[in-house]
């Protein structure tokens, strides 16, 4: 990936200058959000969120409507910061900055759902505030503060950045269901699902089974003829009343 140039304060009023009007609801307020916090967002960053989300490749979305991942109306968060961003930065002539290109840009998204939750902004349709920032906390370099974390450091999530939430909820529950009611483990069909469950053996290997089993049981009965088995004694056939039923 080549080196990017920050936003320039020229492509910011040359570009964003009449997106501001659009979304002066929106921005006026986040402005207003931000003022005292320790953490601030520039807000021509905030506008190339909002004027992105509009402006991707799934329709009917909103700067305030958000899901994990991509869906059929609403916009995933990674491929806002990620691609639509740039990408509508490029169409109308300006450098993107260099911040979305690090993890600092995702610290952007974060600061934009906060505001969008704190202020009773974020669309009743949308995932939770949880799942949205999961694709931050997995692929974007955030702790579970929304702070830049060490080189080093594992991400604090699993990755779940290519499963839709409340399709997949949905489904796992319905798997549940089925599961309890056939007295099965949802683990042990998704483990067999994917590859990860137990494997059946092949049928040279049934037959080596069965071979083996047989000449267990023969030996067994041929032990059993000639008095036990060492540990597991049987009783006799007419046991006397004064013995115990088993030695």
């Amino acid at each position: 990936m080549t080196h990017l140039i920050p936003l320039s304060p020229w492509d910011s009023y040359r570009a964003l200058g009449p997106i501001r009007d659009v979304y002066s609801h929106l921005l006026v307020a986040a402005a207003r959000w931000q003022d005292g916090r320790e953490r601030r967002t520039d807000p021509d960053h905030f506008t190339l969120i909002c004027v992105a989300s509009d402006a991707g490749f799934v329709r009917e979305v909103s700067p305030t409507r958000w899901t994990r991942t991509a869906m059929d109306k609403f916009w995933a968060v990674y491929h806002v910061l990620r691609c639509d961003v740039p990408n509508w930065c490029s169409l109308h002539g300006c450098l993107w900055p260099v911040d979305l290109a690090e993890a600092r840009g995702n610290s952007m998204g974060w600061q934009w759902f906060d505001f969008l939750t704190e202020t009773d902004r974020l669309d009743g349709a949308s995932d939770p505030l949880a799942e949205l920032r999961k694709p931050l906390l997995c692929y974007g370099g955030l702790d579970r503060h929304g702070r830049l974390r060490g080189e080093d450091a594992p991400a604090p999530v699993e990755c779940e950045c290519h499963l839709p939430y409340r399709e997949t909820v949905q489904l796992l529950n319905r798997l549940g269901q089925q599961c309890e009611y056939h007295g099965r483990s949802p683990l042990d069909v998704l483990r067999a699902f994917v590859g990860d469950g137990p494997r059946h053996p092949d049928p040279a290997e049934l037959e080596t089974l069965r071979t083996e089993l047989r000449d267990d049981l023969r030996d067994i009965l041929r032990d059993i003829e000639q008095g036990g088995i060492s540990g597991f004694p049987y009783p006799p056939d007419d046991p006397s009343p004064d013995d115990p039923p088993w030695r």
